[in-house]
């Protein structure tokens, strides 16, 4: 099997392929069908870089199987996408994973942010993942909104354990190289020290910070541009952040050792719960004429095709529905 695999193809002798579903920069995400089981799941495709040493596409295999193994020992939480297998063929990995049905976070916010109680929701299931991670030794180091799942029935899962690491060891990475998302990193990992717990909290505040504001507050015109902002620049002041706004500061400490731990930023939520301002139920009304108000189960239905978008209507025009992945 090669860059090149096609639907209907068949790896490891029982996925069957149908289509793609997902593409990024380290590889492609399938929708297939194990004939064994008789049941739909997700193949991850790592792609190989050509020309690629036996030393480097050694360390391929090895992340493969690292995301595998981390995965595994998470496979029973309810909010980490589950991971059944790893398949070599022709010296390509597949990592074959639960198939969700729904988006990522990225994909949801292309209609706008999320409003604070369900961004609420949303730190909450993922602290509760990274809590479990975290108490197995296990830092991800590439929270991003790209890595959250969103179920249409509105479940929040995290995804892709491809560069997670030991909290003791270094990973994959070598002396001087850094690897995930730069508007995401932690300063400290930004610098080339090892990922710890403590970083990967600091991706959930940009993810939090980009899910209620709509904009990635360290994003710039290049990696390294990135990088230097995580490390040296203040994110813009929150403006629609509401009760979260102590929260997501505190995550965003440029000292790993100001940042709150996964329980302290849990009693922060569970404290907010008594902002009536903020709850769910005070907002009922509101959906229905601005896409600013949208619930998150709309928003979802949006992206995924299943009803129109609020706003097109109210402007007298009708949205194109979104193919369904």
């Amino acid at each position: 099997m090669t860059q090149r695999a096609r639907a209907g193809d068949v790896v490891g002798g029982r996925y069957q392929l149908i289509e793609s579903i997902a593409t990024g920069g380290m590889g492609r995400v399938w929708k297939a069908y194990d004939e064994r089981l008789q049941t739909d799941v997700a193949l991850k495709e790592l792609w190989l870089t050509e020309p690629m040493e036996p030393k480097q596409q050694a360390a391929l295999l090895k992340r493969a199987e690292l995301e595998a193994l981390s995965a595994v020992r998470l496979r029973d939480h309810p909010n980490i996408v589950t991971v059944h297998d790893v398949v070599v063929e022709h010296d390509i990995p597949w990592i074959v994973m639960q198939l969700v049905s729904g988006g990522t976070l990225q994909q949801l916010l292309r209609n706008g942010p999320l409003e604070v109680f369900e961004t609420g929701r949303l730190a909450a299931a993922l602290l509760d993942a990274l809590g479990a991670a975290h108490a197995q030794g296990i830092v991800h180091r590439d929270i991003k909104p790209a890595n959250v799942m969103i179920t249409e029935a509105g479940h929040v899962l995290l995804a892709d354990f491809g560069i997670a690491a030991p909290e003791t060891g270094t990973g994959l990475t070598s002396t001087g190289v850094v690897i995930g998302s730069a508007p995401y990193l932690a300063p400290e990992r930004a610098e080339g020290k090892p990922g710890k717990a403590s970083s990967d909290l600091f991706s959930l505040g940009v993810t939090l910070y980009e899910a209620v504001e709509g904009v990635s507050p360290f994003l710039r015109d290049s990696w390294l541009a990135s990088a230097h902002a995580v490390r040296y620049d203040r994110a813009p002041p929150l403006r629609r952040a509401g009760y979260l706004a102590p929260l997501i500061t505190a995550l965003l400490a440029k000292d790993p050792t100001a940042r709150p731990t996964i329980s302290q930023a849990r009693a922060m939520i569970d404290a907010s719960a008594v902002h009536d301002g903020d709850k769910p139920s005070t907002r009922a009304n509101a959906g229905a004429t601005s896409p600013k108000k949208t619930s998150f189960l709309s928003k979802m239905a949006v992206y995924l095709g299943l009803i129109e978008d609020p706003a097109f209507e109210d402007e007298g025009r009708r949205s194109d529905p979104r193919t369904r992945r």
